[in-house]
């Protein structure tokens, strides 16, 4: 089944849709804005706010300051027109946050304790059934409605097959290949419901908020048990051909692999430099330590072997992300993840990433921590989920099929 979205496709200059991005956007704030920037007449601009005004995606509020005459009525996005939910699917968790239109958090089943990883004794079906119930209890718990749910996004630990949606080769889960998790939802809602990779979603919450989108270029990357890649070219998120972009942690590296891997790829980083990999060597060596938490925290102790092993990690790392950032040339390398807390791991990254970049990439390269480690796979879920409610194209069939019904009205009183 084809899972093309709303939001990949061009909007129509001008259309109510694009009309709504540009408000979305903050830079067209009034209707006589609207006009200069899209070189439509006022009446025309007019039409287009009061459709989106009519839909409930839009209201005026206030006036802006003027020099002189009527004062302009400023334009909103109206985030109580519904809501959305992200959910961060995980081997050990899942977090579910609700958001209204604006991108205004609701609820977060963090804040009630109830981020239980989902079961898989009833299948991917099963599991779709009982993440539907934790919408439905964390809407009801702060009051909405699911009759103004409008769509969600999901997170996996993945590679997600792009137009299909399906999941490939999940570690997390191996009995999920092939199977398009976004589809199971078709028997509790109309709603669009996306299932995308965690690092994806990493990136796209790390996109460039103080300059215009086209100019965000960069490379998240994921470092947990596992290590996952996305990538923002141009503002936006690049899947590549089938949905493969940004995986990075399947590049064969200098090194052994002493946990598996379903890539098939001869000592691949996940495999070698992971924090399931680091974990693996330590034990097999007679260290006590079986998580992430484990890991960091006898880094920050400073036990000798464990931060050698983190460096060590770390060097691959940054020699693979140096690779990919002289052939991309991203303004950023964006490190998040459990493992992005470990300051040896991090250092070796950024010495190596620097020290195997072109003077004309590392000039103007920053390497930073997410600017919410925690966060970040979830927020990007809510825009994603809003990009696609939201899309242009999407509002502007909800135009036309608003237009067609009213029409149908007309004709049969």
């Amino acid at each position: 089944m084809n899972h093309r979205l709303y939001q990949d496709a061009e909007p129509v200059p001008g259309s109510v849709g694009d009309v709504l991005r540009l408000i979305r956007g903050g830079g067209s704030s009034s209707r006589s804005v609207l006009a200069r920037t899209t070189g439509l007449a006022p009446s025309t601009v007019g039409l287009r706010v009061d459709a989106l005004v009519d839909l409930g995606l839009v209201h005026e509020v206030g006036a802006e300051g003027s020099r002189g005459g009527r004062r302009a009525r400023r334009l909103e996005l109206d985030g109580t027109a519904g809501f959305v939910a992200a959910a961060d699917l995980g081997a050990n968790h899942t977090r579910v946050v609700l958001s209204d239109l604006a991108g205004r958090t609701l609820a977060d089943s963090d804040d009630t304790r109830a981020s239980a990883p989902l079961p898989r004794d009833d299948g991917p079906a099963g599991a779709v059934a009982e993440l539907w119930r934790r919408f439905e209890t964390l809407a009801a718990e702060c009051g909405l409605s699911m009759d103004d749910f409008q769509g969600a996004a999901i997170g996996v630990p993945a590679p997600i097959a792009y137009p299909s949606g399906r999941i490939v080769t999940p570690s997390f889960e191996p009995t999920w290949h092939d199977v398009a998790l976004g589809s199971l939802f078709a028997s509790h809602t109309d709603a669009p419901v996306l299932v995308e990779n965690d690092a994806n979603l990493i990136a796209l919450a790390e996109r460039s908020d103080t300059e215009p989108p086209e100019r965000s270029n960069l490379v998240a990357v994921k470092l947990g048990t596992r290590i996952g890649g996305g990538v923002i070219a141009g503002g936006r998120l690049h899947r590549g051909v089938g949905g493969a972009a940004g995986e990075v942690s399947h590049t064969s590296v200098d090194g052994t692999s002493v946990i598996g891997c379903t890539c098939g790829v001869p000592n691949c980083l996940e495999s070698v430099a992971s924090a399931g990999a680091i974990i693996a060597r330590l034990r097999a060596a007679g260290h006590d330590v079986s998580t992430t938490a484990d890991l960091l925290r006898l880094g920050a102790q400073g036990d000798a072997d464990v931060v050698e092993e983190l460096r060590t990690a770390g060097a691959l790392i940054g020699r693979v992300l140096a690779g990919i950032a002289n052939f991309f040339n991203p303004r950023e390398v964006v490190l998040a993840g459990a493992m992005s807390a470990s300051p040896p791991l991090v250092a070796a990254i950024r010495s190596e990433l620097y020290r195997m970049c072109l003077p004309l990439v590392a000039d103007d390269l920053d390497v930073r921590a997410s600017r919410a480690p925690r966060d970040a796979g979830v927020h990007g879920g809510v825009v994603l989920a809003l990009d696609e409610v939201l899309a242009p194209t999407r509002v502007d069939e909800l135009v036309r099929r608003a237009t067609a019904s009213d029409d149908r009205t007309v004709r049969s009183a």
